[in-house]
């Protein structure tokens, strides 16, 4: 079945098919909130910072609109915007360190935006990239073959980012089950891990309350702590705090087990 079948006319012709967008994009790690504001920019920088500190060549895809981006100021100068056929419209390409990041400035008729070679400029290719999912991750699991959803269908491995409530594992429990149709259709991978912000470990009494589809996440879960600097600037040009990055530092070591990135260049700091 193919994966990115489906969506708006633009979508259907889109350049690029899933083979030739995943010998681009590398690795493809989409990042969906559980709610809005959980933290889920912050996780997709940090996951970025820590694979260029890594050795590896990187897309950080920010698929929200300038007003509701958690990027707008991930890159310490602007780059040129590039006006692209539908779905994308136009895309700024800035650098983020040795990161290239690639934000949305006008979605054009669709309220999200879909993977396509257009994301990556000329013939560059990245090893990894991972991807800010705009939008309610709720929503968007309606189906995953339109907009921004479709990232979704190239993943590697998605992540979904909750906060350590017990209304965060409410919200997560509902945006897998309404996953749980295309999983079981291949469409598209299951999530392969909860990423938690502003915990070190599940609060007293709040795993207890999980249902039964996030209870078979609950163990492998990472945990990235609160740092107070980016909760209250965001996400700025700045490398991202090493104690966040190091909570994520499984997730490489896991991808690389997997067979999914290759080992850092010698020389490189292995997270």
């Amino acid at each position: 079945m193919d994966t990115l079948s489906g969506g708006t006319a633009a979508d259907r012709h889109a350049p690029g098919n899933a083979d030739s967008l995943r010998a681009r994009f590398g690795l493809v790690a989409p990042i969906l909130g559980a709610s809005g504001g959980v933290g889920a920019s912050v996780v997709a920088a940090a996951l970025s910072d820590a694979l260029q500190l890594a050795g590896y060549s990187v897309l950080l895809a920010d698929t929200a609109g300038p007003v509701r981006s958690g990027l707008g100021r991930a890159a310490r100068a602007d780059g040129p915007v590039v006006r692209v056929p539908e779905p994308t419209a136009r895309v700024r390409f800035s650098w983020r360190a040795q990161a290239l990041v690639g934000r949305v400035e006008d979605p054009g008729t669709s309220r999200s935006v879909a993977p396509s070679l257009w994301w990556l400029p000329g013939d560059h290719r990245v090893q990894a990239t991972v991807v800010d999912v705009a939008g309610d991750a709720w929503e968007i699991a309606s189906d995953v073959r339109l907009g921004t959803g479709r990232w979704l269908g190239l993943a590697t491995c998605p992540l979904l980012v909750l906060r350590p409530t017990v209304p965060g594992l409410v919200q997560a429990e509902q945006v897998l089950a309404r996953l749980e149709p295309w999983v079981l259709r291949r469409m598209i991978p299951p999530i392969g891990r909860l990423v938690v912000v502003g915990a070190r470990r599940w609060p007293p009494r709040v795993a207890a309350t999980a249902g039964y589809r996030v209870s078979v996440l609950l163990e492998s879960a990472v945990f990235v702590p609160y740092e107070r600097d980016v909760a209250t600037a965001g996400i700025t040009a700045d490398v991202t705090p090493d104690k966040i990055r190091s909570a994520l530092s499984p997730l490489l070591r896991q991808w690389r087990t997997a067979g999914w990135l290759s080992p850092p260049p010698p020389g490189r700091k292995t997270p």
